[in-house]
């Protein structure tokens, strides 16, 4: 002879599937405390981002009679690993009573509530960059995503400081027409100083040069960080060391206007809609007291 709960356990497994918490080592006489169990997989597919990607769900919930949704955002609610569940009851398990408000709609009824859930509280997080008008693929982090930003951001940046540079360079050549004659014919002295002139601006040409060259989308990157204009020098030294200044606090601020866009990034969240979500299938699951 069954006992009343014992008979609404069997009359239920008729209708109602039943699975179990496999554990490594179950105790002798362990109580296994049912569950409502739901397997569920969410296609998303966001028109707006382009983001596509399948979630699996394995969620068990302790039996309420209470339906509400709000029963899967508790502490009441468990992530279960499919792998770990099986249909055969463990031979030690002791199974505690089902309650009496367990049959095929109370099922029906929790799915409800979980569709509800999923359709109001439920959502995967994407990144977006304003600026750019692009979305974080599925899986990506933010700080992989802003360097894809930063990646695409460098063509731009590259043009935009080469075209800086023929800028500083026009001006260099307007240093140059000023300060340095075309001949070296004259004086001995005069040719010395023509020389040294000549070498200071070459030098400087040098160097303006590299700092355009060494400019990338390294943060890490101290070279462009800003100095304090030159001291008072000869008019061409000065002249010169001025320009190169220029050109550093020029790079800097075009290097951190395009560091700027590639982190104007903000949260994406994506809801599913009715029609991205499948049930796979929903039935008691029986776990062990200690695990649940």
């Amino acid at each position: 002879m069954f006992s009343d709960w014992e008979t609404r356990w069997l009359r239920s497994s008729e209708k109602i599937k039943h699975l179990y918490l496999r554990q490594p080592c179950p105790g002798s006489g362990t109580v296994f405390l049912p569950h409502f169990y739901v397997e569920v997989r969410i296609d998303f597919n966001d028109i707006r981002s382009g983001f596509r990607d399948t979630v699996h769900l394995n969620r068990a919930l302790r039996l309420n009679s209470d339906n509400s949704e709000a029963l899967w955002a508790g502490d009441e609610m468990w992530e279960v690993d499919p792998k770990k569940l099986t249909a055969v009851k463990p031979e030690s398990a002791r199974v505690a009573s089902l309650p009496e408000f367990v049959d095929a709609d109370f099922i029906a009824r929790m799915e409800s509530s979980f569709l509800r859930y999923l359709l109001r509280s439920f959502s995967v997080k994407a990144y977006r960059n304003f600026i750019l008008d692009i979305y974080s693929h599925p899986g990506e982090s933010r700080d992989d995503f802003i360097r894809r930003c930063q990646e695409l951001l460098s063509g731009p940046m590259r043009r935009e400081l080469d075209s800086l540079h023929e800028v500083f360079m026009r001006r260099l050549q307007q240093i140059g027409q000023k300060y340095l004659p075309v001949d070296d014919d004259g004086p001995l002295d005069a040719a010395k100083t023509v020389s040294q002139f000549r070498n200071a601006y070459y030098s400087s040409s040098e160097r303006i040069a590299s700092f355009f060259l060494q400019s990338g989308c390294d943060e890490n990157d101290n070279t462009m960080l800003f100095c304090d204009p030159p001291a008072e020098n000869e008019e061409l030294q000065e002249r010169l060391s001025s320009l190169e200044w220029e050109a550093k606090r020029a790079i800097a601020e075009v290097k951190q206007s395009y560091e700027d866009k590639a982190r104007s990034v903000d949260e994406y969240l994506i809801h599913p809609n009715l029609k991205d979500i499948h049930f796979v299938r929903t039935c008691i699951l029986w776990m062990p007291a200690q695990a649940a």
